[in-house]
């Protein structure tokens, strides 16, 4: 090889290692939320392994699963714009206030990451993984398949974890309980189809720790 052949090599090299250690650093970020929100401690390393099962799933191809896995990982890093008051509420009744700044995060999410062209589709997986079904969601209401598969992916991991886990508004519920209430929701607020492989993946593999 050449010099200049071997110059380019490293540089690929470093970039990736850059790329890498960019992803661990806001994965880091994310996962610091666990810090001042107990009931979401472990939640995004949770949607992120279901989201790359569902996507395997799928049969996606690698780079589509990846970032798939990356959109799961923060997809609620915008939650870092929560007031304490948010953090700290244990009240099942939001105040208005309140209720917008959670409606917020998924547009906070996408403008931490926008620039980081590198993580690809994940941007839009954390934009739009609140949006429904039947286009009640938000930001943007959008409907059906005009909500982008991995964000669809992202949203049935993110229901099913939710149920699964302590949160101030209610206990944690059983795999089966939960089984019940995707169902319940699919068609609506969750893809029919990501609904039942979901279901089948769990009965298969297990929950994640």
């Amino acid at each position: 090889e050449t010099n200049l052949e071997m110059l380019i090599e490293e540089l690929k090299k470093l970039n990736e290692t850059l790329k890498e250690n960019i992803v661990k650093t806001v994965a880091s970020i994310s996962n610091t939320l666990g810090a001042r929100d107990k009931y979401t401690e472990g939640h995004a390393v949770r949607v992120a392994c279901y989201s790359e099962r569902l996507a395997k799933k799928c049969s996606l191809p690698e780079k589509e699963i990846y970032f798939i896995r990356i959109g799961g990982m923060l997809h609620d890093i915008g939650k870092i714009g929560f007031s304490d008051g948010l953090f700290g509420n244990e009240e099942v009744n939001l105040s208005k206030e309140m209720h917008s700044e959670i409606k917020n995060h998924p547009v906070i999410g996408y403008e931490i990451l926008k620039n980081l062209n590198f993580l690809g589709r994940a941007i839009d997986y954390v934009r739009y993984h609140h949006e429904r079904i039947d286009g009640k969601g938000y930001p943007e209401g959008l409907k059906g398949e005009k909500i982008p598969l991995g964000a669809r992916i992202i949203s049935v991991c993110d229901c099913f974890d939710a149920i699964t886990s302590n949160r101030p508004y209610q206990k944690s519920k059983s795999v089966e309980e939960a089984f019940e209430i995707l169902k319940k929701i699919s068609g609506t607020q969750l893809s029919v189809e990501l609904t039942d492989l979901f279901i089948q993946d769990i009965i298969k593999n297990g929950i994640v720790i």
